[in-house]
């Protein structure tokens, strides 16, 4: 209810603005927005062209160079073993075991009870 009463506030206000303004300084204003508008979006159309850029080329900045990952090893060195036929990526529950130094990810099977 507050909302809607500060809204027609608002808008009342705007009114009485528009009703003293001549229009010519309207027109004048919109024009300003108008460009103001146009300038954002050339603006952003480049900031965005150049970022897309520099992502292409993959040299980010010494803050945050790109390090593509790497699937042979864990952060700890231990070597990784991943089910075939990217069966993980469908499966319900996937498991990480250690078996003899290798960090594998193992499918789990189904238990059913009947």
């Amino acid at each position: 209810m507050l909302l809607a009463l500060g809204w027609l506030v608002f808008a009342s206000w705007w009114g009485v603005v528009l009703n003293r303004e001549p229009t010519a300084a309207l027109i004048r204003a919109g024009g300003v927005l108008a460009a103001m508008l146009v300038v954002c979006a050339i603006v952003m159309s480049a900031w965005t062209s150049y970022n897309k850029w520099v992502a292409r080329r993959g040299k980010r900045g010494r803050s945050s160079l790109f390090i593509p990952m790497q699937w042979e090893r864990d952060t700890l060195g231990r070597p990784l073993a991943f089910p075939a036929n990217d069966a993980a990526r469908a499966a319900p529950e996937v498991r990480v075991v250690l078996r003899d130094g290798v960090k594998a990810y193992v499918v789990a099977e189904e238990e059913t009870s009947l």
